[in-house]
């Protein structure tokens, strides 16, 4: 997805979040999805997600300390810390240098990807708590489903989680297929293979099914099960 899309997506993502959030009682309410956390909680994560990458991109190397965000309410850090990041945004081009953990893309690009998709699975996070879930749009959700197999699965997953030479596995929508490839020296996806699991559903189901925000049950599996539970796994650490 081209990067004025994803800026796009990140900024009404951004509004829908906030616009759900009642005026009190954010301790209160607890996010279903997250279930350790209440409201607030998930308000101050985001809102720290984002002054932390608006330092990896101001010093374009790995921040090493956290900002000083004392005295502001988790809603103030997440206001204050989405205009900073927004600011970082139109100061710099995509190809600018910028701290980040997937070494392939050390660009602001990177970010601006990693901030819609953060955003928009948060949102969902949001509403489930209130009550009101809605699907993230299919085409960012395409690229989301992208984004965390090709980028956060490959990188978190080493040689000894999974059994090495195990058929390939593929996650497919409507208009797209990744494949999962347990090479003994390394996990790699493509869009080439032959799977002996196949995990097809709509891409927003498939995206939340893969950040472990729904159960998929609206999703078909075929073929060898044990594959998809395999990648529940893999998948639960990639995203914690």
């Amino acid at each position: 997805m081209e990067t004025s899309e994803l800026r796009r997506h990140l900024e009404a993502e951004y509004r829908r979040f906030r616009a759900i959030l009642p005026g009190t009682g954010l301790k209160e309410i607890r996010v279903p999805s997250c279930p350790d956390w209440s409201l607030d909680d998930l308000v101050q994560h985001l809102g720290e997600v984002y002054w932390h990458k608006v330092d990896c991109i101001r010093r374009g190397a790995r921040p090493t300390e956290e900002p000083d965000l004392s005295g502001l309410s988790s809603v103030e850090v997440l206001e204050q810390g989405y205009a900073r990041l927004s600011e970082m945004f139109r100061e710099y081009p995509p190809d600018a240098p910028a701290w980040t953990w997937f070494e392939p893309d050390q660009s602001v690009g990177f970010w601006i990807r990693r901030m819609a998709h953060e955003t928009a699975v948060h949102r969902f996070d949001a509403e489930l708590a209130v009550g009101t879930p809605t699907e993230i749009d299919a085409a960012l959700a395409e690229d989301g489903i992208d984004e965390v197999l090709v980028a956060m699965l490959v990188s978190d997953t080493e040689v000894g989680d999974y059994p090495a030479g195990r058929p390939d596995l593929q996650v497919r929508t409507p208009s797209r297929s990744w494949f999962i490839h347990f090479g003994a020296d390394g996990l790699t996806v493509d869009n080439q293979g032959e799977a002996a699991t196949v995990i097809h559903g709509g891409a927003s189901d498939l995206e939340l099914w893969l950040y472990n925000r729904v159960a998929g049950e609206k999703l078909s599996y075929t073929g060898d099960l044990t594959g998809m539970g395999l990648l529940r796994d893999l998948m639960h650490q990639a995203t914690q």
